[in-house]
């Protein structure tokens, strides 16, 4: 059997694949990860049988690669490292700002239920979704304890990569990935399958919806507003301009009052007279003003 060989990439070919891709969906690859490129695309050649980095480029270009083809090919250029609690610090900014608010709600207008809805942008394979629906399950304990009330709530979360989220809608997961959970948690959201899996219960997977979707291109998919928009390590692999350019979308899509919680390093600058950073060492987030401008 003939071994494919992988095919030298010039620097002019290089400059079109990082601005196709970023053009696309945003990522920006820097000169560094090339090799990743090379291997990725490579991979995919290698499948359909084409030889050059230009006709691969072309058949792009034309629409002759499958919506699924592309977005396999950029998921592999993505680092998908996550688990359950990654930042636990920025999921109690969550669960906090959901609970002074439901109190404040439920002296002001008793009779009126609560709904939060929490959008989690660039979810991977569903760790992060499934964690704030657990904390927010928590809270309505405590709440239903400390009080007699509870609140509705949702998490939609969207990913551009479909291998990631076929794993995200089935919540299996090896143990290692529930390191940072509470024993008690593991014990009550989780059954335990063999060889050491577990799967999310049926409980907290009914409180979640997995939709593939490219951050730049919200206008096709996410229509709603939100409570909460979630958003870690996702702009990371983004320009600034981009960045700026994502960053207004969400407040679109945010409401009045609401809470966006990004990842530390993220973002250095925001634009945007609407958002107030939240005074907390330890998260990014930033609270959408009462009133809307936009």
């Amino acid at each position: 059997m003939t071994a494919f060989k992988l095919p030298e990439m010039g620097e002019q070919e290089f400059v079109l694949w990082q601005a196709l891709l970023e053009k696309r969906t945003g990522l920006w690859l820097p000169e560094s990860r090339k090799p990743f490129l090379v291997s990725a695309l490579a991979r995919h050649m290698k499948e359909k049988g084409i030889a050059k980095y230009s006709e691969l480029y072309n058949k792009l270009n034309v629409g002759e690669i499958s919506l699924f083809d592309w977005a396999s090919l950029v998921d592999s250029l993505t680092v998908h490292e996550t688990c359950y609690y990654r930042d636990n610090s920025s999921v109690k900014m969550v669960t906090s700002y959901c609970r002074n608010k439901a109190l404040k709600q439920f002296q002001a207008e008793p009779e009126s239920p609560q709904h939060f809805q929490i959008w989690s942008v660039g979810c991977s394979t569903g760790e992060e979704a499934y964690t704030l629906a657990i904390e927010m399950d928590k809270l309505n304990i405590g709440l239903k304890e400390s009080c007699g009330e509870t609140v509705y709530f949702g998490v939609t979360a969207c990913d551009i990569s479909y291998p990631s989220l076929a794993v995200a809608r089935e919540g299996i997961y090896a143990s290692r990935q529930l390191d940072f959970m509470p024993q008690a948690s593991k014990n009550f959201y989780f059954h335990r399958l063999a060889d050491d899996y577990y799967q999310v219960k049926d409980s907290i997977r009914q409180r979640t919806c997995f939709i593939q979707s490219n951050v730049l291109e919200l206008d096709n998919k996410i229509k709603q507003e939100y409570d909460i928009i979630y958003c870690q390590n996702v702009l990371i692999y983004f320009r600034q301009k981009c960045k700026q350019q994502v960053i207004q979308e969400f407040v679109k899509r945010l409401k009045p009052g609401g809470l966006l919680v990004l990842g530390h390093g993220e973002v250095t600058n925001i634009e945007n007279d609407e958002l107030t950073r939240v005074d907390n060492k330890y998260c990014l987030a930033f609270l959408r003003s009462n009133v809307s401008t936009s």
